[in-house]
């Protein structure tokens, strides 16, 4: 197949990757929710003798995306305040409506305890501002979901945290004049080596998300000189196969995984459904999934299966991440193209490149 530049025009595929990831999430916790481990029963940690399951897979295609597209975010306009406001707008307001709701709707529906103790709780009071933080995230409310496997109200957001804090690797690097390709290909070194070295606890989770943002990061910046090739995505394919059973796929994933996921989101060879014609409902889906599905999984009981929950758990999703979007997301993104044309909005350098749209 011919190569092309990674550099593409017009429609991408990223939103329909994103939107599918999302959606890959919300079935691989529907195992963990309904049988209280994933071993034995999620598919693809089976398949790939424990290394991974399909939700931390989504979770890294999540990653890789995002460092291609923040990398390009900032080359595009390096002034720190707009940058940061942009991302500020993006995360926050749809998580402080959704940690609304859980506390002041799911939390006293679902609660065993009476309404007084439930909002005096120090854990109701605190649960919207420590999630809020992104660094001191509470999973829990008092009394809620205490009969099912897990009682996390929503354990998905303990991922927000990294997210955020490539967000600001990023915006250092850039102010600093290290956003460019040499220093890329380091930072991803550093950060293969540390996720081989370090494969579980807190610094494992660094290191492997980090991996996968640095490649998203290195391949825009090298996006110039790395071709979109069939036979290149074919290779890299193979390789992210063999290291489900042979062993190091979170080391494939951060290379050729990432590849592969710029090829498709890139290429035009590859040409995903539309799902974001209604609006990009990855985020929604990502941060109200676990709640609905606890619910659905308390309400059916004994009689919950992974696929009945995925069933039930999906549409409901799809029309909170659609009143998401409509309702707060791209009203926040409209106030954040609003504040681009502001003159007080500060610069640093005020070198903006015209490029290609991410």
């Amino acid at each position: 197949m011919r190569a092309s530049s990674m550099v593409r025009q017009g429609t991408d595929n990223f939103d329909s990757l994103r939107f599918l990831a999302a959606l890959a999430v919300l079935v691989s916790h529907s195992f963990t929710l309904v049988y209280g481990h994933e071993s034995g029963y999620e598919p693809l940690l089976k398949l790939s003798r424990g290394q991974t399951t399909l939700g931390t897979a989504a979770v890294l295609v999540f990653f890789v995306i995002s460092g291609y597209l923040i990398t390009g975010s900032f080359d595009r306009d390096q002034r720190p305040l707009r940058f940061f406001t942009a991302r500020t707008l993006r995360i926050y307001p749809a998580l402080l409506v959704c940690l609304l709701l859980s506390a002041l709707v799911l939390g006293p529906s679902l609660t065993s305890l009476s309404l007084r103790d439930y909002f005096v709780a120090p854990e109701t009071l605190w649960y919207v501002p420590a999630n809020l933080s992104l660094h001191w995230i509470q999973l829990d409310l008092p009394g809620v979901f205490s009969g099912n496997q897990f009682a996390s109200v929503n354990y998905s957001l303990w991922t927000l945290q990294y997210e955020a804090a490539m967000y600001l690797a990023v915006l250092g690097l850039g102010l600093w004049r290290l956003l460019t390709r040499e220093v890329a290909i380091v930072v991803l070194a550093l950060a293969l080596i540390a996720s081989w070295r370090w494969l579980g606890g807190d610094g494992g989770f660094w290191s492997i998300f980090g991996s996968a943002f640095a490649a998203g990061a290195t391949l825009y910046l090298w996006r110039h000189r790395v071709p979109l090739n069939g036979r290149l995505a074919g290779a890299a394919l193979v390789i992210l196969m063999l290291s489900l059973v042979s062993g190091g796929f979170r080391l494939a994933f951060a290379t050729a995984g990432a590849y592969l996921v710029i090829y498709v989101a890139r290429g035009s060879a590859i040409r995903l459904p539309n799902f974001a014609r209604h609006g990009d409902l990855s985020y929604g889906i990502y941060i109200y999934a676990f709640p609905v599905e606890q619910t659905v999984v308390k309400l059916l009981g004994a009689s919950a299966h992974w696929y009945w929950v995925t069933a039930l758990s999906a549409p409901i999703v799809l029309v909170l991440a659609l009143l998401s979007w409509h309702s707060v997301e791209n009203p926040a993104l409209a106030l954040k193209r609003a504040l681009s044309h502001d003159p007080l909005v500060g610069s640093i350098g005020n070198r903006t490149r015209s490029v290609e749209r991410p």
